[in-house]
């Protein structure tokens, strides 16, 4: 069997084409539709595709397959080593189908040449990684019939920014003020601090050592980090407000443009250092953030926090609505 194409009939009505993604406009429009199709919340625009395929890896292996139904894209597949989480030997795995195109082996197809595929890779897999939604009953059974377990759960929540009320938290920002702790946003630090990269980067660090994550995560290269999140066509730094005491950054609170969604900011990450914590920092910094989207037009804000993660219950006291739960699947192979 060819790796680079395969043509397979089902049922002797439909053939299935399976190829490289090649890069060019035309698969980036269909890989486009297809992920807004599957994930309609996602920021699913050629520009952050392309900034994701060009800032994803730095040399950790990375394919993407697109499957052709009756000469229409119809489903992707992709899978790699994740840098965010390295580990000898485990690859994460994405396959989406478009809806309409389901329940016809597209998906089945796709999985078995994403396991050929990385049979023969130097390090062979021993372990694969997914993710779904918990309002996406095929794709769950689709990973449970193959043996992945269900690992970690993170809750997804949505805030009507435009029907929020900031009066009755009018004095938590003075509070944290009036302690010591300055706050202010990162377009303000862009100007004044030549080392503010640097800062965010090992900020960033420092409280995702601290966050519940489903495997043990892997720091990035600092130049990587710089490419792949401040160049992102999405980032928004007078959406990025930042905590400092004396100097040094303690805590952010932070989101991006969602180019799909114009009126929708996604939340980056919130985040405070273990020594700054139960002062009230995060729901200061939560507050600036809601603030800048109601003066700047936004409407809806999103984010996501594993299941014990205390963010998750600030956020539900601000009045994000839960939306469904993203769910990490593990298999061992």
């Amino acid at each position: 069997m060819s790796l680079c194409n395969v043509f397979i009939h089902l049922h002797g009505a439909c053939m299935l084409t399976i190829r490289p993604f090649a890069g060019s406009d035309t698969d980036y429009a269909a890989l486009s539709a297809i992920v807004s199709a599957v994930w309609p919340e996602r920021d699913a625009s050629i520009p952050t595709l392309r900034h994701f395929d060009y800032t994803h890896g730095n040399g950790f292996f990375f394919q993407r397959f697109i499957i052709d139904q009756d000469q229409a894209i119809t489903g992707y597949c992709e899978c790699g080593e994740p840098a965010d989480s390295y580990r000898p030997g485990k690859y994460f795995c994405d396959i989406a189908v478009l809806p309409g195109w389901e329940g016809c082996g597209a998906g089945s197809v796709l999985y078995a040449h994403m396991l050929a595929v990385l049979r023969q890779r130097p390090l062979p897999a021993t372990m694969l990684v997914a993710k779904t939604r918990e309002d996406k009953p095929r794709a769950i059974h689709f990973l449970e019939k193959r043996g992945f377990d269900l690992i970690m759960r993170s809750y997804r929540a949505a805030l009507a920014v435009d029907r929020f009320d900031l009066a009755p938290f009018t004095m938590r920002i003075p509070q944290v003020k009036e302690a010591g702790i300055e706050l202010c946003s990162l377009a303000d630090l862009v100007r004044r601090d030549p080392m503010w990269q640097r800062h965010i980067y090992e900020l960033d660090w420092e409280c995702t050592l601290d966050e519940p994550l489903p495997d043990t995560p892997t720091k990035p290269p600092f130049d990587h980090y710089v490419a792949e999140i401040f160049g992102n066509p999405d980032f928004l730094p007078e959406a990025w407000f930042i905590a400092l005491d004396q100097g040094r950054y303690v805590g952010m609170a932070a989101a991006n443009r969602n180019s799909h969604h114009p009126h929708q900011l996604d939340t980056f990450f919130t985040g405070i250092v273990r020594s700054h914590r139960r002062r009230g920092i995060a729901l200061a910094l939560k507050l600036l953030l809601i603030d800048y989207a109601q003066r700047n037009g936004f409407t809806r804000m999103m984010t996501d926090n594993e299941e014990h993660n205390p963010m998750y219950q600030i956020n539900l006291k601000l009045g994000f609505e839960p939306e469904p739960a993203l769910l990490f699947f593990q298999k061992q192979l």
